[in-house]
């Protein structure tokens, strides 16, 4: 009960200051740049467009929001009542995957018509976003200032878009195979190409995998930063 009503606060909150007309701003900036790409690097150029959505966007979005709700006050109040930090996270991460789902689907929709593999898709982009949205609130529970946020962000997720390096052909490691974002771009590619099941597997198994990890490191990290500073009792473990 308390999760469906944060979500619903969540889903408000977005609409309200704006974030829904950001990415509707972004998506025609993106459909409008995938026009003018020559046909043969339109597939590439799609991907990396569908992959930035969830990963660099959430996570500016989701620290962005968190920085917005602690200056307008929320945080005090809400944690006073039983609601509980991991139920902040995962009200947060839903939310935000809602919106970077819709926003994938209407990019790859428009630009190239229904993902080859819908299941696949939408998998990718949802554990993406959830995964980046909580390494953010991770980050920015550690942060004071909205620069201090924006440069701490940079450096955590940096390790992440190295499987890139890889999908370009510019320098390819096993070790990339260990990093979540590795399963994204496989199942991004989905979007266009078919995919064996081993590829799905290994895909859905990495990012759940570093999914639950981030949720229990920012947990760990928001109750330490913030709930400290607000002098939270046992309600919000």
């Amino acid at each position: 009960m308390r999760f469906r009503t944060a979500f619903a606060f969540d889903i408000r909150f977005q609409w309200r200051h704006g974030f829904y007309w950001i990415y509707i701003i972004i998506c025609a900036f993106y459909l409008v740049l995938l026009h003018l790409i020559p046909d043969h690097y339109r597939d590439q150029t799609m991907l990396l467009l569908t992959f930035s959505d969830p990963s660099a966007l959430g996570l500016i979005l989701a620290g962005g929001i968190v920085l917005l709700e602690r200056d307008q006050g929320i945080h005090d109040p809400l944690f006073v009542t039983p609601f509980r930090v991991r139920e902040y996270l995962l009200s947060k991460a839903s939310s935000l995957s809602v919106l970077s789902l819709l926003a994938a689907w209407v990019i790859h929709v428009v630009a190239s018509g229904i993902p080859q593999s819908p299941i696949g898709f939408s998998a990718g982009i949802i554990l993406t976003s959830s995964f980046m949205t909580v390494l953010s609130i991770g980050v920015v529970a550690r942060c004071q200032t909205i620069n201090g946020f924006i440069l701490l962000s940079q450096v955590f997720a940096l390790p992440f878009i190295l499987p890139l390096l890889g999908y370009f052909k510019v320098w390819n490691s096993k070790v990339f195979l260990l990093l979540p974002t590795e399963g994204t771009l496989r199942l991004l590619t989905s979007g266009t190409l078919s995919m064996s099941l081993g590829n799905f597997m290994y895909s859905i198994m990495i990012l759940l995998f570093w999914n639950v990890v981030i949720f229990a490191w920012a947990k760990m990290s928001f109750e330490q930063h913030v709930m400290k500073r607000i002098g939270k009792g046992g309600g919000g473990k």
